[in-house]
């Protein structure tokens, strides 16, 4: 069982990483399951074989189980993501900087992976070592990856109203980035496929909950704290996928019309009509990430394994002491 690393995070480290208004919405209609899916389906090849008795069947079941994608290969050369620090990555045309965290000792071994996605206005920098990302990395045998958007260095990828490419059906070239520096880690590195997880905050939140439902056959489980859907429109994820969702009360709100408020408990509702495991947690402190936060939320991400959909807490279990009592498993 991976363990949680309690993160000292100050609240004013998170106040300044406001989301900026977006002046337009578009559409999200793509959806994983078109793009790298067949490595998530549990299809029990063996079971296809001829001459393959039933125990082999079932040996191959049990071993296998859902499996997550095999993530599209980098086109040009990983650089090296195996000492950790700052690296940059050239990805969708543009030299992309991103901030990663190792455990003690360097890359080991089954390790996960957890990628950070800070709000508009912060840097992977900031938010990385906010969200306690080195120790988190060293508490759970972990790689943390945190990149910057396009913004932070002024590339020409950057969008001004929103950082993250969360308005683009697609994902622009974030959802490159994303692909790449998947594919890179788990080249390099002994990633446990069946254990990489996102979490991100109020434009990286937004970006988060477009990789839920659109990158749902390689999470096991996300995070994002004042995200959702409104500026995005909802589409039922490829893999069901266990998501922790946080927001800030009726004061959760940017720019005067930017009602994260309602966007979480939308994106809530909409999830758990399609069957996937919720945690809602409405801290009550405006558009923030709590200073509890990156405790509770390391908590419920590393406890999911790729496929299992349950309660990661055990069946019916009620949540741990971890987390506070503004936090309930969403009906």
């Amino acid at each position: 069982m991976r363990h949680l690393v309690l993160s000292r995070v100050v609240l004013g480290l998170f106040a300044p990483l406001a989301f900026a208004a977006c002046g337009s919405t578009a559409a999200n209609t793509g959806n994983g399951a078109t793009q790298d899916a067949t490595g998530g389906q549990d299809s029990s090849v063996a079971a296809d074989a001829a001459g393959d008795s039933a125990a082999d069947v079932a040996a191959a079941d049990v071993d296998q189980g859902p499996q997550p994608a095999v993530p599209p290969t980098y086109a040009g050369t990983c650089p090296d993501l195996t000492a950790g620090g700052t690296v940059t990555i050239s990805s969708g045309g543009q030299n992309r900087r991103v901030y990663v965290s190792l455990p003690d000792g360097g890359p080991g071994t089954n390790m996960s992976l957890l990628f950070l996605f800070h709000g508009l206005g912060d840097s992977g920098s900031n938010f990385s070592a906010a969200f306690g990302a080195g120790d988190i990395a060293k508490a759970n045998n972990a790689v943390v990856i945190t990149p910057d958007d396009c913004c932070v260095k002024g590339l020409s990828c950057c969008a001004q109203l929103n950082g993250w490419a969360f308005l683009d059906a697609a994902g622009g070239v974030d959802s490159q980035l994303f692909d790449d520096l998947l594919s890179c880690a788990t080249q390099q590195m002994n990633i446990d496929t069946k254990h990489v997880y996102a979490a991100g905050f109020s434009a990286g939140a937004l970006w988060t909950t477009w990789l839920i439902l659109n990158r749902s056959q390689y999470l096991a489980a996300a995070a994002p704290f004042s995200g959702g859907v409104g500026l995005i429109d909802y589409i039922t994820p490829f893999w069901k996928i266990p998501v922790l969702g946080s927001w800030g009360g009726d004061n959760d709100i940017f720019a005067g019309y930017i009602t994260f408020y309602q966007y979480m408990q939308d994106f809530i509702a909409d999830l758990r009509k399609d069957g996937n495991f919720v945690i809602a947690c409405n801290h009550g402190m405006g558009h923030t990430v709590p200073p509890d936060g990156p405790a509770y939320a390391v908590d419920f991400l590393f406890r999911n394994t790729f496929g299992k959909t349950d309660n990661p807490y055990g069946v019916g279990a009620a949540l741990p002491s971890v987390f506070p009592t503004y936090c309930t498993i969403a009906p």
